[in-house]
C-alpha cells in the first residue's frame, strides 16, 4: 500500500501532511490515564509525563533511557521511606484498620 499511495501524499502540501500526522498522534496520547494517575499516584503521573516529553523532545532512545533511569530513582527512594500507617480498632468488632479506611475506629490502650 506504501507504493501505492506514496504518489498521492508527494503532491500534498506539507502542512496538510503535517496535520494528518497531527489527528494520528492525538489518539496515541493516553491522557485519561495521565489523569487517573494524578489521582492514584502523582509521581507517577510525573513520570509518564517526563517519559512523554523527554520521548517528544529527545527522541525514542533518549526519552526512554530518561523515564527508565528516574522510575529507577524513584523505586530506590520509596524502599529507603517505609510507609506506616496508623491503626485502629474497628468499632464492636477484633480488627484492626488502617484510619483512613475506617473513620468509625477507637483507639487501643497498649
Amino acid at each position: 500500500s506504501l507504493l501505492v499511495l506514496t504518489p498521492i501524499f508527494a503532491s500534498l502540501p506539507l502542512c496538510v501532511l503535517g496535520a494528518i500526522v497531527m489527528a494520528s498522534v492525538v489518539n496515541l496520547v493516553a491522557y485519561e490515564d495521565a489523569i487517573e494517575l494524578w489521582k492514584v499516584k502523582k509521581s507517577d503521573c510525573l513520570l509518564w509525563f517526563l517519559a512523554f516529553l523527554g520521548t517528544l523532545f529527545l527522541g525514542i532512545l533518549m526519552g526512554v533511557v530518561l523515564a527508565a533511569s528516574v522510575s529507577l530513582i524513584i523505586v530506590i527512594y520509596e524502599s529507603v521511606r517505609p510507609q506506616v500507617s496508623l491503626i485502629w480498632r474497628v468499632k464492636g468488632t477484633r480488627y484492626f484498620r488502617s484510619v483512613k479506611q475506617a473513620p468509625n475506629g477507637a483507639w487501643v490502650r497498649g
